[in-house]
């Protein structure tokens, strides 16, 4: 699959390990920012909350756990 073998050579050219937590459960999030804003937003919205998850995994915090935050507080944005 394409992410895993991005993942596997952003690893190999000298970045940090990367574990995707549940690569379903992000496209999922970047659908529904596609589709509950609009469509641009979504793959700087799926950055951010990598880049959020990555920060949080340096700080301790479980892959899955911090990617369930980071969905949520999207989620909650598009709610208003």
């Amino acid at each position: 699959m394409f992410t895993t073998d991005y993942a596997q050579k952003l690893t190999d050219a000298g970045g940090p390990a990367i574990a995707i937590p549940d690569e379903d459960a992000i496209l999922d999030f970047t659908r529904r920012v596609a589709h509950g804003s609009e469509r641009k937003h979504a793959p700087l919205a799926t950055f951010l909350a990598g880049w959020y998850v990555g920060a949080q995994v340096a700080a301790g915090v479980d892959a899955q756990v911090a990617w369930e935050a980071a969905a949520r507080l999207g989620d909650g944005l598009l709610e208003d």
